[in-house]
């Protein structure tokens, strides 16, 4: 453990002025040190400020450690405020932030060159969502939040799974395909610029679709989600007007939606849309009972 004194070679005598600097300036350090501090409001706004990619704030939170502070109930637990080694606060965004709101100074052990990719295991009482680690990653909280429930789903399809499969996947195992994969991102941009109200089936689900679609044809996937979302134009005896009339029933009646019905239906509206059949309503298009998951048609 070294001091900020020793850390920044200071003067053993270094001026108070002279510490807060260093204080302010901890982000900076690139290597793997420990260093007691003590945290003041001005410290603190200085840190939050420039950490503008962190995961948002759950202010009930934030207000009850105001609320320790004012009142003297603050307790040290041991818990460490970790920046990573690109200066990215990692852990500590709660207390940091309720310091500079309570304005009431703290003593707290701050850990420095912590490996950015860890964000996503450490555990501050509330385990980093992949929402959270999306965010981090410079992604709007909208967008974060839907790629967050479908990049699942893509994964599933690609490991030859049902998309709605309840596998669960560890963020960074969300974060390489959301990475690696070009179609996902271009796909997520297209589904947060859609109407936003009374959609007739999930973000989620239709960030799957459009990328399952897009894959073999990305104009067609556009339109065809288009049509879905908005409505306009559309044939009466094809298949996207039927998908979307029994959809948006289902959403006013308040029916429970199933899931694997409403991607198997919507892939059997793609497929009839890519051989230009028509179909006579939307039970032509909803799974019976004993129907095999449909493949994607190119």
């Amino acid at each position: 453990m070294s001091t900020l004194a020793e850390l920044f070679g200071l003067d053993a005598n270094a001026s108070a002025d002279d510490l807060q600097h260093a204080a302010l300036m901890l982000p900076e350090i690139r290597d793997y040190h420990a260093v007691p501090v003590s945290v003041t409001p001005e410290i603190a706004g200085h840190w939050l400020r420039r950490n503008d990619t962190n995961r948002p704030v759950r202010k009930k939170a934030v207000t009850q450690y105001v609320n320790d502070l004012k009142n003297g109930r603050w307790q040290q637990n041991g818990e460490t405020v970790k920046f990573g080694r690109s200066g990215r606060l990692l852990d500590g965004q709660h207390r940091i932030a309720a310091i500079a709101a309570a304005g009431v100074a703290q003593p707290m052990l701050i850990v420095t060159g912590v490996a950015d990719g860890a964000f996503d295991t450490i555990d501050t009482g509330r385990r980093r969502t992949s929402t959270d680690v999306l965010i981090i990653e410079g992604i709007g909280v909208f967008e974060a939040r839907i790629a967050a429930a479908a990049l699942p789903m893509i994964m599933n399809y690609r490991s030859g799974l049902l998309p709605h499969s309840s596998m669960r996947y560890p963020n960074h195992e969300l974060l390489d395909c959301w990475a690696s994969l070009p179609q996902v991102r271009a796909s997520s941009q297209f589904v947060t610029k859609l109407p936003h109200r009374m959609v007739p089936i999930s973000q989620s689900k239709t960030l799957f679709l459009h990328w399952a679609f897009a894959r073999h044809d990305v104009a067609a996937a556009d339109q065809f989600i288009e049509g879905l979302f908005v409505g306009d134009r559309l044939d009466r005896t094809g298949a996207v007007f039927h998908l979307r009339e029994r959809l948006l029933l289902d959403r006013v009646e308040r029916r429970k939606a199933d899931d694997g019905a409403q991607l198997h239906a919507c892939i059997k509206a793609w497929n009839a849309e890519r051989a230009h059949r028509r179909v006579r309503g939307w039970r032509a298009l909803f799974p019976s009972s004993d129907e095999a998951f449909p493949e994607v048609s190119a």
